[in-house]
């Protein structure tokens, strides 16, 4: 790669940290890397002050809403520990023949993880937001 070459690709690409959240026309393991990304972010933020201050408690549907936060993050880890650390689901890399044409989304095994994913999601999260919202404040929490 030319010096020329290196310096254009890096001026096009240079959104930094806001480029991790640029989900547009990509495929949706993109989108699930940026909400990955977002929900690890959320997870930070709210255990500093928790940590800080073990006392303070947000409430109860402030509970469900990090039940949603988090449960996603663990769904979606266990998928990206299955496909990076197993290589479950990974099969030969497909040609691409031009320059422009959009990669082809998941298929195969991927496509049966990814909802495999979802639907992990959705039960802890419903789980978790019957417990934040029914069951706690009965017992007192």
């Amino acid at each position: 790669m030319s010096e020329r070459e290196y310096l254009e690709y890096y001026a096009i690409n240079r959104r930094g940290v806001s480029g991790w959240f640029k989900v547009r026309g990509y495929v949706i393991e993109r989108k699930l890397y940026a909400l990955h990304r977002v929900t690890g972010i959320l997870i930070v933020l709210f255990m500093l002050p928790h940590f800080y201050s073990t006392g303070w408690h947000p409430g109860t549907w402030w509970d469900a809403i990090l039940g949603l936060i988090v449960t996603f993050h663990v769904a979606n880890g266990i998928r990206l520990t299955l496909l990076e650390l197993f290589g479950i689901g990974i099969g030969k890399p497909l040609l691409v023949k031009k320059p422009f044409q959009r990669p082809v989304s998941i298929e195969g095994k991927q496509r049966y993880l990814l909802a495999f994913t979802i639907v992990l999601f959705i039960v802890l999260a419903l789980i978790w937001s019957y417990y934040a919202v029914s069951v706690k404040p009965l017992m007192g929490g």
